[in-house]
């Protein structure tokens, strides 16, 4: 009997080698958070409806055209896993091809009705079960009691959190056991992170490069920013939080916390997730350089994973990206760098692809670096996420940001104990002030009188709320900017490659002392390595002025608060739904003759305050919808949202699990050179044939923005995009060489 067709030395995949394979590497993977047993015996029972003799008829009728079977195979484990009263892998077999679903589709598997079960019982699974008595006995003598940690008494969101991590070894060593036959070679599971080796490394390059750099004024600060990351990094696991101002080395500090930290208490991988792709693509390649090996055939450390990565296809010859591209599937790496949205939306998601990769998280270290860009209103489910993974799976977590939001005075955390690693950070703060506030509330100016207010200083930034604010405001500087003063712009409407090409500019005039104004969406906050002595920011969340005043005599070069920051409110700018609230309960904390954006005393008391009036923690709020649904084991419901009404098929997005939850979609435009553009077409004729070329998608992403589907639905802009290849698009309107693609203004074109 067959679990699959013939691989590519024309081998079949024997039943009793692939469940004993699968049950095997799912044990593995379960061991780390002590659910061996359960997930061996899942392993073995999931694709034992293959057994029944249809299947096995349809499956070698099928193998020369490689067609599906489109068989039910995957009841016989349901029914078998609720006969012994394993709830937990009644739902993981069920899901493990199609996903997680809920109560009722598990049902489902057991027939339309009476008669249908009978069929079921005395058919398909009294015929497999025969079968597999005599070539897998196990399945039935070594059936594991049911766990005590899914009694009734115990912690509803803790047993959904183990049945996710259940199914993800069961998915996952499915795929492995798979792959591994279709390649004809062993299961691939790569090493767990050697930390010391790694920590050692990494202390020596960073030793190295800091040998080799200019000294600056902010040298001893970050220094003493390590020192005492590398000390708590002696304490027993569990939630920590890195409290420093922008600029001061975060990023590097974490690592060093982190690879130590692992290397005393023996923690399999560190995991690194931040809110944007551009400090994703920034934070790996400083990862890579202070941890890859030398070799250039060694094994790679670090894997970067966000939704933007091209995966090479096998074949090709890239030793390093093929390695990439199956590491990222699971998460099969030392070290992670990934997005908050890949990270949270795996937790509570529910299909294969999405949760493989989510038992690697057990016995980790996890830093949520920019902690204070998590939506507001999933931060209790957060919260509860994050309790779940300190207490039960023994993860430790490091929540970094200069803002830090108030996640312990939600529910889920009151009762844990957050270790600061940075000693009374207030202090240290008040050490660190490089620059100083001015408000601009009052008088309300207008956007054309900022530009000229910042087109006065020689090298200055200003950063508002919304694109179109941002294209006004560049229009401004443009036409009636200094003579002499190179204007650029920076906005989510212009591509990849636009925005790298801006940002270059702006380092070399930075560099070269020459005069420049950037007029930004606060996508230049995200991270952005820019030293700039002047910015005006509008006005906005406390956590977002602070941001910017990290762009702001961030090296400390002008001395103690010699840089300038000037918080506006425009008498003609627009604002993000969400800013109104956070500005209102701001400005009773901040402002002139009041606390500065990073005064974590003052922030301390507005976060809880926010969470107060938004409600994210009252019935009927989004966190609350989700938690019903976790505890009721409804899967789709928590993913998709619930069902708008009885007895309907929509389904309200807006009460899911979604880090993001406006839904757009790629598109390309027409940038760059003459070179660039006929590259561009070129990729775009090969994803349009008959076969399509999927790698054509990684030399496209450069020249790929993100629009809004509503916007793209509008018949002004529909009638200038083309569809190429899913729901990838191509722009045929105008592309400004300032400000990128051109739309009509709307308010609510914006970026948080």
């Amino acid at each position: 009997m067959w679990a699959h067709s013939k691989n590519q030395l024309g081998v079949r995949h024997r039943i009793e080698d692939h469940l004993r394979g699968t049950a095997q590497l799912a044990s593995r993977f379960a061991s780390s958070f002590g659910m061996a047993e359960l997930a061996w015996w899942a392993g073995l029972v999931h694709d034992g409806g293959k057994c029944w003799q249809d299947w096995q008829d349809k499956l070698l009728l099928v193998e020369p055209t490689g067609g599906r079977v489109g068989l039910d195979h995957k009841s016989f484990g349901v029914q078998l896993a609720r006969r012994h009263g394993l709830k937990p892998v009644e739902f993981a077999v069920a899901g493990h091809h199609g996903g997680l679903t809920n109560r009722g589709q598990v049902d489902d598997l057991f027939g339309e009705d009476h008669a249908h079960q009978q069929w079921l019982r005395q058919g398909p699974w009294a015929d497999a079960e025969r079968k597999l008595r005599v070539v897998v006995p196990e399945m039935f003598s070594r059936v594991p009691p049911p766990p005590g940690e899914f009694g009734p008494d115990g912690d509803k969101m803790g047993q959904d959190f183990l049945l996710r991590f259940l199914f993800s070894c069961l998915v996952d060593a499915d795929v492995v056991d798979t792959q591994a036959h279709r390649d004809n070679a062993a299961p691939r599971v790569g090493p767990d992170l050697d930390a010391a080796v790694v920590l050692d490394r990494f202390l020596a390059r960073r030793a190295d490069f800091l040998r080799r750099r200019q000294p600056g004024a902010m040298d001893a600060r970050r220094e003493r920013i390590f020192a005492a990351a590398i000390a708590a990094a002696e304490r027993e696991p569990g939630i920590f939080r890195l409290t420093a101002p922008t600029g001061t080395a975060k990023t590097i500090a974490a690592a060093g916390f982190a690879l130590k930290h692992a290397a005393l208490h023996g923690k399999r991988r560190v995991i690194v997730s931040v809110p944007f792709i551009t400090i994703t693509e920034q934070n790996a390649a400083v990862y890579r350089s202070l941890l890859d090996p030398d070799d250039a055939d060694g094994e790679p450390i670090v894997l970067e994973h966000h939704s933007h990565v091209e995966m090479t296809e096998p074949g090709t010859g890239d030793r390093h990206h093929s390695w990439q591209r199956l590491a990222a599937e699971n998460w099969d790496a030392p070290f992670i760098v990934t997005t908050t949205v890949q990270l949270f939306e795996s937790l509570f998601g529910r299909t294969q692809s999405r949760m493989r990769k989510l038992h690697r998280l057990a016995n980790s270290v996890l830093v949520l670096d920019e902690v204070q860009a998590l939506p507001h209103r999933l931060l209790p489910q957060i919260a509860d996420a994050l309790r779940i993974l300190s207490q039960r799976f023994g993860v430790t977590v490091v929540l970094s940001s200069a803002t830090q939001p108030a996640v312990h005075a939600l529910g889920p955390l009151k009762d844990l104990h957050a270790h600061e690693i940075v000693p009374e950070p207030e202090a240290f703060f008040a050490e660190c002030q490089r620059v100083r506030f001015e408000w601009r509330l009052d008088s309300k100016p207008t956007l054309g009188e900022i530009v000229q207010a910042a087109a006065a200083h020689p090298q200055a930034l200003m950063v508002v709320n919304t694109v179109r604010d941002a294209r006004t405001a560049f229009e401004h500087a443009r036409q009636d900017g200094p003579d002499g003063t190179t204007v650029l712009h920076l906005s989510t409407g212009m591509c990849p490659a636009h925005r790298q090409r801006v940002l270059a500019s702006v380092r070399r005039l930075l560099r070269d002392r020459e005069p420049v104004l950037l007029v930004s969406t606060s996508l230049v906050e995200a991270g952005v390595d820019l030293d700039f002595p002047a910015a005006f920011r509008a006005i906005g969340p406390p956590e977002s002025m602070a941001q910017v005043a990290g762009r702001c005599n961030r090296e400390g070069d002008l001395g103690d608060r010699g840089g300038l920051v000037v918080i506006f409110d425009p008498a003609d700018g627009g604002l993000p739904p969400s800013y109104p609230t956070q500005i209102r309960k701001a400005l009773i904390h901040f402002g002139p003759e009041k606390a500065e954006p990073e005064d974590q005393t003052a922030l301390a008391a507005y976060f809880p305050e926010l969470y107060r009036t938004l409600r994210i923690e009252d019935r009927g709020s989004p966190a609350k919808v989700i938690a019903a649904n976790r505890r009721k084991w409804d899967f789709i419901a928590v993913a998709d949202g619930p069902l708008k009404s009885i007895g309907g098929t929509q389904r309200d997005r807006d009460l899911a699990f979604r880090m993001i939850n406006d839904d757009t979609v790629p598109v390309v435009v027409p940038y760059g050179e003459v070179a660039a553009r006929r590259t561009v077409q070129q990729c775009l004729v090969s994803l349009c044939g008959p076969q399509p070329d999927m790698s054509a998608l990684r030399q496209l992403q450069p020249y790929i923005t993100t629009l809004r589907r509503r916007t793209t639905q509008r018949a002004d802009i529909a009638a200038n995009l083309d569809p190429v290849i899913g729901d990838l698009l191509q722009w045929h309107g105008d592309y400004d060489d300032g400000y990128g693609i051109v739309l009509e203004s709307r308010e609510e074109d914006y970026l948080l």
